[in-house]
């Protein structure tokens, strides 16, 4: 368990292990949480809570966190997973479910091993509601649907159609650039600058790949 900063308020990322069965693991994690209880006494602290790729049941999911909550004072506000069939169940909870913590660290330890030039590639369409962080550059294989926000330090490359808020060079990089196969984002953001989309960028019918890059301090954005 460990602090981490999900927007302007600072929360706790509770990352579940993944050797082990669902009521091993939960054991574990409670036998932790005891050690620190007493520094903990009287709080409620929010958490995020990290399946990683482990299938988690509506049920299993819904009773854990009412046992944080009641044992140990701990308030789930949001899960990371990777299993759709586990973020499923965490909307049904009405819980926000993302791929990797929202404005945190990248989740995978194999990534951190590597540079931060690695790419990575989301196969399947980023929902509204869901922000994904990546140190490096970002390929998403399907939509990013309106309500969504994808962040990266490198580029951003969407197959589909771009309706949420893509942010390339997320830590400076001037010259990273944003492709989609139909660019229709509700801003764009590239380093430190943003741009918003036309009025009527909805209403046109051009379905060709465009690029978002910037040019004399401004971002353009060209057939690609």
């Amino acid at each position: 368990m460990r602090n981490w900063k999900n927007g302007l308020l600072k929360e706790v990322l509770l990352t579940i292990p993944m050797e082990g069965t669902w009521d091993e693991v939960q054991n574990r994690v409670e036998a932790k949480l005891q050690e620190t209880k007493n520094s903990q006494a009287g709080r409620l602290a929010q958490i995020t809570l990290n399946l990683g790729d482990r299938l988690v049941q509506g049920e299993q999911l819904e009773a854990f966190v009412q046992r944080l909550k009641g044992g140990h004072g701990l308030l789930t506000v949001a899960i990371v997973a990777t299993d759709a069939a586990t973020q499923e169940a965490a909307r049904r909870l009405a819980f926000n479910a993302y791929l990797m913590p929202p404005g945190g660290d990248v989740i995978s330890s194999a990534e951190e091993a590597v540079s931060g030039n690695n790419a990575l590639y989301i196969p399947n369409t980023v929902r509204s509601g869901q922000r994904i962080v990546h140190q490096g550059s970002l390929v998403i294989g399907g939509d990013v649907n309106s309500g969504s926000e994808v962040v990266a330090t490198g580029d951003i490359m969407v197959f589909g159609t771009l309706r949420g808020i893509p942010h390339a060079g997320s830590e400076g990089d001037i010259g990273a650039r944003i492709v989609a196969g139909n660019m229709r984002p509700q801003q764009i953001r590239i380093a430190d600058k943003i741009a918003r989309a036309p009025e009527d960028s909805s209403n046109s019918k051009a379905r060709f790949t465009e690029v978002a890059r910037i040019e004399n301090g401004e971002i353009v954005v060209v057939p690609f």
